[in-house]
């Protein structure tokens, strides 16, 4: 029988759905690519929601899927990445953002240090509510522009001109 995902995954997988409009990629990372990988580093917490949310969706005419990885060598098909700060990861996880923080790779994750250690974009539960807050900084290392509309929705942005 199949785990039931927690309500705060549910709400963070919705949330995380929608980032992939808000982002853009170096040209030539999408070139030739008929999807856009969103990897999920394992143990995968949002179960199928964010599987069944990307479903159907597309960006630019390029289809997201959703796909779980193992290991910080499987990283090169993917353009989203989502790593949770599960404690039992820690090691994975840092190894995983080491190797993605130079390459175009929209990184994302609730861990409490998650942008400290290199992550873009880190989800954070204020007031029962699931918001984010994103370094620019990291982002431009990875390659990847941000709109000017994920940075006024966000919680708190690093990063940038002084």
């Amino acid at each position: 029988m199949a785990q039931e995902t927690p309500a705060e995954y549910r709400l963070k997988a919705a949330i995380v759905s929608k980032f992939p409009p808000f982002a853009q990629w170096p040209e030539a990372v999408l070139s030739n690519r008929q999807t856009v990988e969103f990897c999920v580093l394992k143990p995968n917490p949002f179960g199928r929601a964010l599987e069944d949310l990307v479903r159907g969706e597309s960006l630019n005419g390029r289809a997201l899927h959703v796909r779980e990885i193992g290991a910080a060598t499987e990283l090169d098909p993917c353009h989203l990445l989502f790593a949770a700060g599960a404690p039992r990861q820690a090691r994975l996880r840092q190894a995983v953002l080491a190797r993605a923080a130079t390459r175009p790779i929209l990184t994302i994750g609730d861990d409490p240090d998650f942008l400290q250690r290199g992550g873009i974009i880190a989800l954070r539960v204020v007031d029962g509510r699931v918001r984010f807050e994103v370094d620019i900084d990291s982002a431009a290392r990875a390659g990847i522009h941000l709109s000017s509309q994920l940075l006024q929705l966000a919680l708190a942005v690093r990063g940038g001109p002084e």
